[in-house]
């Protein structure tokens, strides 16, 4: 709360200075109408919380009558978004424009707070064998080739791809950490970049570098169905069903015992039978339930099945499900 507080008063202050914008050279007066009206909107979504519409409100903004200014506040959106790259990429660009214009003491904030970002964020230095192709990284456009240098992206999971005009689209996804930095080749044009699509990862034709954190990068193209987990769940279904019907039986043959004369042996005897049984079908449902969840994220996660142990063990009265994932 006391961040987003900091954060409103410093994105407040920093609209009080925008009225300069019509001294930039080159928009129209009914661009920059456009985009005090956009920059507005912008400031009201943003206090109301609302940072994915604020944000898209003053990217139009800046691109209809650019100003440095504006770049300020597209950074302070993308930091309460967690968008470490995004920040990074418009405080710099605000340095560069503001230049001499920027007074010291905002030059140092701005400077502490990138010095901040670098554990948050991770460069790719990306090579693609086309130029003007859109690169994008998950799914958000972010530049277009050749670039100028390393493309900065958020720690984690990320799915980088380039696409152009009547060229398949080519993609990988990589894990990478804060403050890591790596290489990574995608070709438009290839025959293997004919079969691939944005969440699939492709397998570039040109020989792979030594790095020994290559393995991160290529465990996302290695993905099979754990079809030996499936054909537990189909057992244990098939089981749970069986059981399912034992007990609907055994519930009858006990109704008929209580509606009928019977000695106290063999009501008891026919209650035990039907509470054992529903015990067994309630064990394996459970059983089912769990291992065909754990099939399931198998199924989705794609990764080797060797990186992750599992055991299942079935008693009376319980299932359990131990493993790492």
């Amino acid at each position: 709360m006391k961040r987003r507080w900091l954060a409103s008063l410093s994105f407040c202050c920093a609209l009080s200075a925008f009225p300069s914008l019509a001294l930039a050279e080159g928009p129209s007066a009914d661009d920059i109408a456009d985009a005090r009206a956009r920059y507005k909107r912008g400031m009201d979504l943003y206090q109301d919380g609302a940072f994915d519409a604020a944000l898209v409100e003053l990217q139009k903004a800046y691109d209809t009558a650019p100003s440095y200014k504006i770049l300020y506040n597209i950074a302070l959106v993308q930091l309460q978004l967690n968008d470490y790259a995004g920040a990074s990429r418009a405080f710099s660009k605000y340095l560069e424009d503001g230049g001499k214009k920027l007074d010291a003491k905002r030059r140092a904030e701005v400077e502490r707070e990138l010095k901040k970002l670098e554990g948050r964020i991770a460069r790719v230095n990306l090579t693609v064998n086309v130029e003007g192709a859109d690169v994008f990284v998950d799914d958000a456009l972010v530049a277009h080739t050749p670039l100028s240098g390393p493309l900065l992206v958020n720690s984690g999971k990320r799915k980088i791809s380039v696409s152009k005009q009547g060229m398949p689209p080519v993609a990988r996804v990589i894990s990478i950490g804060g403050g890591e930095e790596r290489d990574l080749t995608l070709e438009l044009g290839s025959q293997s970049a004919g079969h691939s699509s944005p969440s699939t990862p492709s397998t570039p034709k040109t020989e792979p570098k030594k790095d020994t954190r290559k393995s991160d990068t290529t465990a996302e193209s290695s993905s099979s169905v754990p079809w030996g987990w499936w054909a537990v769940t189909g057992a244990l279904a098939a089981g749970t069903t069986v059981a399912g019907v034992l007990t609907l039986g055994a519930q009858s043959d006990l109704d008929d015992e209580k509606s009928s004369p019977t000695s106290r042996q063999e009501l008891d005897d026919a209650s035990k039978k039907t509470r054992t049984l529903a015990i067994v079908t309630d064990v394996l449902l459970v059983g089912t339930v769990a291992v065909g969840g754990y099939s399931l994220y198998l199924t989705l996660d794609g990764s080797p099945e060797k990186d992750k142990g599992v055991a299942v063990g079935v008693g009376p009265g319980n299932v359990q499900l131990r493993g790492r994932f």
